[in-house]
């Protein structure tokens, strides 16, 4: 608890799955929590949750593919907290569907959230960290972004494409005291895609719990200053 503990994270996606037990968990070790995601009503829930527990977080709506909207809450971090110490960038949505109609408005919304907003919140944190003189940025992939799946051309395409994001800010940021890593999750028990919990954990299928992708991102943030873990695969077992 000792190493993260007065630390600040802005974790993206924050008011339900795995966005919300990431954050519940970094608060659990002490860091100060900022939570983005589009949905006000849900956000504060899960903001309430964690300082009902005795934590600290700020509830932050905002798209993260709007840029003034997440600078906004970058500024908010800072003002509330004193700066910015992580940003999970773990917001995504899969919309699926054949592609030979697949609608370009759903392909849109695709790369906007999951790749487009990991880039412009990883841009608006960028400046917070330089203030801190560190910083250290998670985001969290899939194993969609390894293997392409039917149906899925616009989820694969935007966890491949986050994946080639990740390792170019962490070629470009590490000499700068920036770690940026990536946790490649295999099947999460969620509502995701469309897909009640209730209804994945009757398919027979193994799946991982949101709760095991939050233990993954403390231990990567827990690791010590001389070492990096740029990828991280966590599968069903």
């Amino acid at each position: 608890m000792t190493k993260l503990l007065g630390k600040v994270a802005l974790v993206t996606g924050a008011s339900r799955g795995v966005g919300r037990a990431i954050a519940r968990r970094l608060a659990k070790d002490g860091m100060a929590v900022v939570l983005l995601a589009r949905g006000a009503e849900a956000l504060h829930a899960a903001a309430r949750e964690i300082e009902e527990a005795g934590g600290h977080a700020l509830a932050t709506p905002a798209d993260v593919a709007d840029p003034i909207a997440v600078e906004q809450a970058v500024a908010a971090a800072e003002a509330r907290f004193g700066g910015l110490d992580v940003l999970i960038n773990n917001a995504g949505i899969s919309l699926a569907g054949p592609s030979a109609d697949y609608p370009l408005e759903h392909w849109q919304q695709v790369l906007a959230t999951n790749l487009t907003g990991a880039f412009v919140c990883s841009r608006a944190a960028y400046p917070a960290f330089k203030r801190r003189g560190s910083g250290q940025i998670i985001a969290i992939d899939s194993g969609a972004g390894r293997q392409g799946y039917p149906r899925m051309a616009a989820y694969s395409a935007s966890k491949f494409g986050l994946i080639g994001l990740m390792q170019a800010l962490a070629a470009e940021w590490g000499p700068e005291q920036i770690k940026v890593s990536t946790i490649l999750p295999g099947s999460i028990l969620t509502d995701f895609g469309g897909r009640s919990t209730a209804d994945r954990a009757h398919s027979g299928t193994k799946f991982i719990a949101p709760e095991d992708v939050a233990e993954a991102v403390v231990y990567l943030l827990k690791q010590p200053a001389r070492a990096w873990t740029q990828e991280m695969n966590l599968w069903p077992f």
